[in-house]
């Protein structure tokens, strides 16, 4: 069996997709406890009184996990606890070499508007192990395609790796070790 972990920055995201009227009520929430609305979402006595035991309650349209593509993200494959392969996340999408190092995939964040909704992206910036594969097999790094999304949201910008590809195959992400780091929400 074999591990890959990747280490460094993550963002787990989630696309809201609420009621107008939910959103005002909301709003009311917050004007009535003296914060910012965003506030609201992260406050789990202030979304009880929404009617929600925390943001994770809420609507959602889309979500994930992605792994920051940074200079100091780690990728590693490891066999029985031995490091067989290890190198810097950024250097998949190095753009100063004449061709591309490994097989990758992009991927678009698609919002599908309805109307009486509005629409808010709620992130949390995350570190530690941020994703977590396991294969039976490694035949070499070239193996794999690297699946990223990449969205700009409000003059924010991400950039991720969102998922592993081995032979045609995604695998799927194990359990991570991290902690959250910050936390906001954008409107859409």
């Amino acid at each position: 069996m074999f591990v890959i972990n990747v280490f460094g920055l993550g963002v787990l995201y989630r696309v809201l997709e609420l009621p107008i009227a939910l959103v005002t009520h909301m709003e009311e929430v917050a004007k009535q406890a003296k914060v910012s609305f965003s506030d609201v979402f992260f406050d789990f006595d202030l979304m009880e009184k929404c009617g929600f035991f925390s943001f994770s309650d809420l609507p959602i349209q889309t979500e994930g996990l992605g792994c920051m593509i940074h200079k100091d993200t780690v990728f590693e494959i490891r066999q029985a606890r031995k490091k067989i392969k290890h190198f810097l996340l950024d250097d998949l999408f190095n753009q100063e070499y004449l061709f591309p190092m490994y097989q990758t995939k992009s991927m678009e964040l698609l919002v599908e508007r309805k109307d009486g909704f509005q629409y808010f992206f709620l992130y949390q910036v995350i570190k530690g192990r941020v994703m977590k594969f396991l294969t039976d097999s490694f035949q070499g790094i070239d193996s794999f395609e690297f699946v990223t999304t990449q969205f700009t949201i409000e003059n924010h910008s991400f950039k991720l790796l969102t998922g592993v590809n081995q032979e045609g195959t995604c695998l799927t992400t194990e359990d991570d070790d991290s902690v959250v780091v910050e936390q906001r929400v954008l409107k859409l």
